[in-house]
C-alpha cells in the first residue's frame, strides 16, 4: 500500500514539474510582444512622415511643372 502512495506521489510531483513553467520566466511573452509592437508602432508613424513629405514634394513638382506645360 505505501509503494503505490509513493508511487501516485512521485509521478504527480513529476507531473506538476514537467507542466508547470518557472516563477520568474512568467510573462516573457506578453513583454516581449508589447515591445515589438511599440517598435513597430514607431516605425509605423516614422514611415507615414516620410511618404506624406515625399508625396507633398512630389505633388508641389508635379503642378510646378503642369504650370509651365501651361504657358
Amino acid at each position: 500500500m505505501n509503494s503505490i502512495i509513493i508511487y501516485a506521489l512521485t509521478t504527480f510531483s513529476t507531473l506538476i514539474k514537467r507542466t508547470s513553467r518557472p516563477a520568474d520566466e512568467s510573462g516573457e511573452g506578453v513583454v516581449s510582444s508589447a515591445v515589438a509592437v511599440v517598435i513597430f508602432s514607431a516605425l509605423g508613424v516614422a514611415m507615414w512622415y516620410a511618404f506624406r513629405d515625399t508625396m507633398n514634394t512630389a505633388t508641389t513638382m508635379i503642378n510646378s511643372q503642369v504650370a509651365l506645360l501651361g504657358n
